[in-house]
């Protein structure tokens, strides 16, 4: 989904305690709107305009295409606040109005349609808790993480989006060096599957899979295991510099287990048929959920994966690949290797 539609022409709240992403995620958009020329005035209660702009400068966004307010929030002058950024935002002649500590004003029907007279077209506001701007807000969506010992599961929930046709109302963002990318764990199947070759020596049992096939294969020597799917127009996910040498058509990558184990490593696109992984025990089974259906997936392990896991199974040692699960019974359960 493009981030923006949620929020362009909108009253929008996003809401998630501290460390989910809510500011990461707006300044994406904030920043994509200014770009088209919109004005954009950010209004913060909660970090300071320096830590806004470092953050900013970190995914290599100018800082210079939002003008940033920041306040000392005073929850007994509430009014007056409220008053300075009414007097803001018409003063900078705003179009796009973001407003992070939202909680610090009085916000209603009546400020909206306030901003809405003075030509602002979009208002974000931006809170760790629930607040009383969600009952008028058009896009109401909601951040929460989940810490692990290797990542933080950023998840994205779009509770209310007033005419937006959302096909899925919830998404995991992932964090990459270029700002946030929403994933989703559902794939729509397409009525009838594309196919392609089998991958390398596989093609001799099988001659067809449907991209978006999850194949495993496993035995006691991995570099034997790799060649038998060495195939070109195929990328290989290594995790041990020693294991680049596995691979003679098919591109390696090197990435540490750490990385293959965060969503950020499923966000990075690499466009290849044939995606290979070694050390496939290793990487968390959940996260397959994320694989693209318009590629043929390619597990190696060197102990016996779960057969319900896969659509295909083999095992391969130096003088066979041998058929231990499929969807349908192949000619041929077994392939010597000379």
């Amino acid at each position: 989904m493009e981030l923006k539609q949620l929020f362009d022409g909108k009253v929008s709240f996003v809401y998630g305690a501290s460390g989910t992403g809510k500011t990461i995620l707006v300044s994406k958009v904030a920043m994509e709107l200014a770009k088209e020329g919109r004005k954009v005035v950010w209004v913060t209660f909660n970090e300071g305009r320096d830590t806004l702009y470092n953050t900013w400068r970190s995914f290599g966004w100018d800082p210079r295409l939002v003008a940033v307010f920041d306040y000392p929030y005073v929850p007994q002058y509430k009014e007056t606040l409220f008053n300075q950024v009414i007097d803001l935002a018409y003063k900078e002649k705003a179009e796009v109005f973001i407003v992070d500590g939202v909680e610090a004003i009085v916000f209603d029907r009546a400020t909206a349609d306030a901003f809405t007279k003075m030509g602002i077209h979009t208002i974000v506001g931006i809170e760790t808790r629930y607040n009383p701007i969600a009952d008028i807000a058009d896009v109401i969506i909601k951040l929460t993480a989940r810490y692990t010992s290797y990542a933080t599961i950023r998840r994205v929930e779009i509770q209310k989006a007033r005419g937006i046709r959302v096909e899925k109302p919830v998404y995991y963002m992932a964090i990459l060096h270029s700002g946030p990318v929403l994933l989703s764990d559902e794939h729509a199947v397409a009525a009838e599957q594309a196919k392609v070759p089998a991958p390398g020596h596989l093609a001799s049992l099988i001659k067809e899979v449907p991209l978006g096939v999850n194949i495993a294969l496993y035995g006691p020597h991995q570099r034997l295991t790799a060649a038998v799917v060495d195939a070109p127009n195929a990328i290989a996910y290594v995790h041990k510099p020693y294991q680049l040498g596995f691979f003679k058509r098919a591109r390696p990558r090197l990435v540490s287990i750490y990385a293959h184990r965060r969503l950020e490593h499923y966000a990075e696109k690499v466009l290849s048929r044939y995606i290979i992984t070694l050390d496939a025990e290793l990487i968390p089974r959940a996260y397959r959920r994320f694989r693209s259906p318009n590629a043929v997936w390619i597990d190696i392990y060197t102990s016996p994966p779960t057969n319900a896991d896969y659509d295909y199974v083999f095992y391969v040692d130096r003088s066979k690949i041998r058929v231990d699960h499929s969807p349908e019974p192949l000619e041929s359960q077994e392939l010597p290797l000379q």
